[in-house]
């Protein structure tokens, strides 16, 4: 029996199609022993952080020789530019294909491994594997036709050259669709490792093919730019093909122990879901997760199409110089600080079968004390109902984010300078956009947080009316913000887009879980003070460095030193005043208490 609650799932129509029927909670298994709820957050978000930050810190490694190997440095910014107009589009079809499946598989798999249906379970599987190998075919064929459409508007000095970067990415596309589906399934045991190792393995790969083709290409052969770049973009594809064969060795290895958990857990299934209903429900809860889940790439389009012709109205640059600031921001910043971006959406994924199975839980057993009133009182049926576990794992999730995302945000603008002459050339105007990208990274980490969260949930409508209003304001205030603050202004834009996502998530949890953000705010206002205690002391230390040893403009040697210096006096406060105020314990637990009498601090637990 439903309730008539606006709190839980009035809005949210899809519920219908991934609940085939109540269950009685006295009726399911025994809950098997395991970790808790945030144990589980823990441990996926470590697994899933640590994938992210190897992937994306060897996507960034990369860059150092590949741009060198490029030419001078007018070429490198070129080149870079045109891959990363590839890589715009190719996200964008990567996201209508899968961005939604791996949640989407992860959520349902929960869904119905929480309540013993494991081989409803098993056919869910089966049926996304069906669904995303055509799905791939069907992307592929249409991001290869419309590639000549797709490269008109871009700020690149060739038009076929655009065509065929874009055109040499139909491959990866063809076979990602396939490997998300698999991930998903491990997410939806809760077993974050096979994905996180997948990825791992994918980047090397990817790494090893694009600077071995690159350095034959461009330096043995001293070939055309344009070739280079090519098979840079189609080294995803040779990348996929090594996460394939991960992810198929861990199926191979885990299959028994997945078995076994089905023999002791499995109960009898009284509704039969059709393969049909299976696809609908995946979809179903696929197509919010693409929608929503496209909301930075679509930011990121925005720039790419709207720049260059807003640009070259409002400022007296020209074209060159327009294409060489485009991929300034658009390209090689970008690339920088995706890597802190990727931690907050290696948290938000893992939390996704977490807070789903939890928030399912609470809500069942509210409908179930309804249920045994023969006649609920109206005020009862509307009242805001507290899903007190599902609040904590909310909170608890942004404090995970907020750990991590803070201190990595503010560490790359204070080092800005050095990371941009390292891995490209030492140029101001990199520096500064670089340090603005790093504030407006933390807006597109909270979003993608957020978003997991509510989608978790099924408030699918929320998450998308979301995006919705973000791209509204990015839209409105390109131009205008481009006209006032030029080139700084695309990202200022992106910025404040984002911030009103957020703004509108959280109140919509606060209307349907009766979130407090009073709350959630004194949860993470330690870990933002001490984040910017740490800025201080690493601005400072950096400011020392510039004017006494190692000015703007010095050798690669002293620029690593200046970041291992200004990192090391950063990771120092960060950790010690985490362990002092116990703030690291969120993300460490009991391994806190032992660092503390390690360094000598074990009386702030008594």
């Amino acid at each position: 029996m439903g309730i008539d609650d606006p709190n839980l799932n009035r809005t949210d129509e899809v519920e219908e199609v991934i609940q085939p029927e109540e269950v009685d909670p006295l009726d399911l298994p025994p809950r098997k022993p395991s970790a808790s709820a945030q144990e589980k957050m823990n441990a996926g978000a470590s697994w899933m952080t640590i994938a992210s930050m190897v992937s994306r810190i060897l996507g960034v490694l990369y860059i150092m020789p590949w741009y060198n190997w490029m030419g001078e440095p007018h070429i490198a910014n070129e080149a870079n530019s045109l891959f990363n107009i590839g890589y715009s589009y190719y996200a964008i079809f990567l996201s209508i294909t899968i961005a939604g499946v791996p949640d989407s598989i992860a959520k349902q798999m929960a869904y119905y491994n929480a309540r013993g249906y494991y081989k409803t379970a098993k056919r869910l599987f089966k049926a996304g594997l069906a669904l995303m190998t055509i799905t791939g075919l069907v992307g592929g064929v249409l991001l290869w036709t419309f590639a000549p459409i797709l490269a008109q508007s871009t700020p690149a000095r060739d038009f076929d050259s655009v065509v065929l970067v874009i055109r040499s990415l139909v491959p990866a596309l063809v076979v990602l669709p396939t490997i998300s589906v698999i991930r998903g399934y491990f997410q939806g045991h809760q077993d974050m490792k096979p994905s996180a190792i997948s990825q791992i393995t994918e980047q090397i790969l990817r790494v090893l093919y694009m600077l071995g083709a690159v350095y034959i290409i461009r330096v043995i052969n001293n070939g055309e730019m344009v070739k280079a770049v090519t098979h840079s973009t189609f080294a995803a594809f040779v990348g996929a093909l090594a996460a394939l064969a991960t992810l198929v060795f861990f199926f191979m290895r885990y299959r028994k122990g997945y078995n076994k958990e089905e023999e002791l857990y499995a109960v009898k299934e009284e509704t039969y879901v059709s393969s049909k209903n299976l696809l609908l429900e995946i979809v179903m809860i696929a197509i919010p997760f693409i929608v929503s889940g496209s909301a930075i790439e679509l930011s990121r389009l925005v720039d790419t199409n709207t720049y260059m012709p807003i640009m070259e109205r409002v400022s007296h640059l020209s074209h060159d110089q327009l294409i060489n600031e485009y991929a300034i921001f658009g390209a090689n910043a970008n690339k920088l600080v995706t890597i802190i971006v990727s931690l907050a959406v290696a948290i938000g994924s893992t939390s996704i079968a977490v807070i789903s199975a939890t928030y399912s839980e609470e809500k069942r057993d509210i409908e179930a004390k309804l249920a045994n009133k023969a006649q609920p009182r109206r005020i009862d049926r509307h009242a805001k109902h507290d899903f007190p576990e599902t609040k904590g794992l909310i909170g608890h999730n942004l404090k995970l984010f907020s750990l991590v995302m803070f201190p990595s945000a503010i560490g790359m603008a204070v080092l800005a300078e050095p990371l941009y002459a390292i891995i490209f050339t030492h140029d101001p105007l990199g520096t500064s956009l670089l340090q603005l990208s790093a504030a407006v990274a933390v807006t597109m980490g909270l979003f993608s947080v957020l978003v997991a969260m509510l989608q978790a949930m099924s408030f699918f409508k929320d998450a998308i009316m979301g995006m919705v209003i973000g791209i509204t304001l990015k839209l409105v205030l390109q131009a205008p913000f481009l006209a006032i603050f030029s080139t700084s202004g695309a990202l200022l834009a992106t910025g404040a887009a984002f911030i009103g996502i957020a703004i509108f998530y959280l109140w919509r949890l606060r209307v349907r879980i009766n979130l407090s953000v009073v709350e959630v705010l004194n949860q993470i206002k330690g870990i933002a003070l001490l984040s910017g205690a740490m800025g201080i002391a690493t601005w400072l230390v950096n400011q020392f460095l510039r004017r006494t040893i190692l000015s703007p403009g010095n050798s690669i040697v002293h620029q690593v030193a200046q970041i291992v210096i200004v990192a090391g006096v950063g990771v120092a406060v960060y950790v010690i005043g985490g362990l002092r105020f116990k703030l690291l314990d969120t993300l460490l637990g009991e391994k806190a208490k032992m660092l503390r009498a390690k360094l000598g601090m074990g009386r702030y637990d008594k």
